[in-house]
């Protein structure tokens, strides 16, 4: 009999998993198709100033982590619907940025902005569902290798797609991935909470403090390359958009190919990684900074997609080894929109400062951001004693 629970509890594991990879895929991949294309769009199509292309992308960004606060306070029950018309909306929103304009499209990615946001912090939850820490992190593990390969078969994918259609009809060509994740939605394993018990506090946890400044040393570059890298290479070393998406896609791979090196690891403390990752990103800031060719930016990006690696699935062991499995929902509502919070921030303040600076000035002035991070880090990891996280 017990070796018949262990066979259930096994099919059960391995159900949640595909249905985990095969949503987070099919999300994050779209995802970065918005983050990427609406800015080329945007720019190219409407005549938008770098300026407006981030105020755009700043309200994608504002409506998603309006919709995290929200999915954070909502009880499991209407969580669960909500993430299901989510989906619907994303999928619904998706069809119409193939036939938006420079107004509309402004309305299509405020409501995938939102949608998103009901979307994807829950994803994260169910791939930390277990309470075997063993179980849940290599399942964190194997989350966090298909968010990367996402990232790297997003952008592939839409590089073939623009040798032969036009930036508007990327989105059309995605739509049937947006639709397969919708269809899976209403199986995704939601934890059980207990709704009478106390909101969970975020910062007096050492491992989510420790999430956040990862966070913010990987995001910021990588916000900024999404957002303007393409239309720094258009402009500046004349790429085709064909192109654009191929650096794109080798940033990704940096980052898959790190996370494959780190989930065959035994992980103990985490703050090693987290000083390297630190240590990397001013690296690759610095030679972003002095690229004066497609060759030097793009190994600028290679060097810049460790960091990205690592910093998610560092960030996501933190606070699953900070917060039991029926706060993790509320948790990574709280943390998955300090990163949209990131990506409001981040191009509206690069939108203003690269029409005066540029986007090689404006990663040399991340290097001080990096180097107070780190600081905080280390004195981070001596308040807490014989730490594991």
């Amino acid at each position: 009999m017990k070796m018949r629970s262990a066979g259930f509890a096994s099919l059960s594991i391995i159900q949640v998993i595909i249905i985990v990879v095969v949503m987070t895929f099919s999300v994050r991949a779209s995802n970065n198709v918005l983050q990427t294309t609406i800015p080329l769009l945007s720019r190219y199509y409407f005549h938008y100033d770098e300026f407006d292309v981030g105020l755009l992308i700043a309200l994608m960004s504002l409506s998603g982590m309006i919709a995290m606060i929200v999915n954070g306070i909502m009880r499991g029950d209407l969580r669960r619907y909500s993430f299901i018309i989510g989906n619907v909306v994303y999928a619904v929103s998706f069809f119409l940025f193939s036939f938006s304009g420079s107004l509309s499209i402004v309305a299509y990615a405020i409501v995938s902005g939102f949608s998103y946001g009901l979307i994807f912090p829950n994803i994260m939850t169910a791939a930390g569902i277990s309470e075997d820490r063993r179980i849940r992190e290599r399942m964190l593990a194997i989350y966090s290798l298909t968010l990367a390969i996402s990232l790297i078969g997003g952008p592939a994918l839409e590089s073939l797609i623009l040798r032969y259609f036009s930036l508007e009809k990327v989105f059309l060509l995605f739509l049937p991935m947006v639709i397969l994740s919708t269809a899976l939605s209403p199986f995704l394993k939601f934890p059980e909470e207990n709704i009478t018990r106390k909101r969970p506090t975020m910062w007096d946890k050492p491992g989510f403090r420790m999430a956040i400044y990862t966070f913010i040393v990987y995001s910021f570059p990588t916000s900024l390359i999404i957002s303007f890298g393409g239309i720094f290479a258009v402009d500046q070393f004349h790429a085709s958009y064909s192109l654009v998406t191929i650096l794109s896609a080798l940033f990704f791979t940096s980052s898959f190919m790190t996370r494959i090196i780190f989930s065959s690891l035994n992980v103990g403390k985490l703050w090693p990684y987290i000083v390297a990752l630190m240590v990397i990103s001013l690296t690759g800031l610095f030679i972003i900074f002095m690229s004066s060719n497609i060759a030097i930016y793009t190994i600028g990006l290679v060097i810049l997609g460790i960091p990205h690696g690592l910093g998610l699935p560092v960030a996501t062991y933190a606070i699953g080894r900070s917060f039991p499995a029926s706060d993790r929902n509320v948790a990574n509502s709280y943390f998955t929109s300090t990163m949209m919070s990131t990506n409001i921030i981040i191009p509206l303040f690069g939108g203003a400062a690269l029409e005066y600076i540029g986007l090689r000035l404006l990663m040399l002035y991340l290097i001080p951001v990096v180097v107070v991070l780190l600081y905080l880090t280390i004195r981070l990891v001596k308040s807490i004693p014989n730490s594991s996280s």
